[in-house]
């Protein structure tokens, strides 16, 4: 389900690209050979550090706003 809150939807964007790259990853731990190695590191591995990254992104852009005293 997606939220209308910008800060949530970056949030769920990123935990979806992490899904994938874990998912990538664990097909390729079921394959043999140098090709199974070479996509675990390079799409397993860019998944998930965009995923990452746009999960640290979303934190540090997000506009928190403070209760007025």
């Amino acid at each position: 389900m997606l939220s209308t809150s910008p800060l949530e939807r970056k949030l769920q964007l990123s935990g979806t690209i992490l899904i994938l790259g874990l998912a990538v990853e664990a097909l390729c731990l079921l394959g043999h050979g140098p090709i199974a190695f070479i996509v675990f590191v390079s799409l397993g591995g860019l998944l998930f550090t965009a995923g990452t990254l746009i999960y640290l992104y979303s934190l540090v852009s997000a506009n928190v706003k403070s209760p007025k005293q």
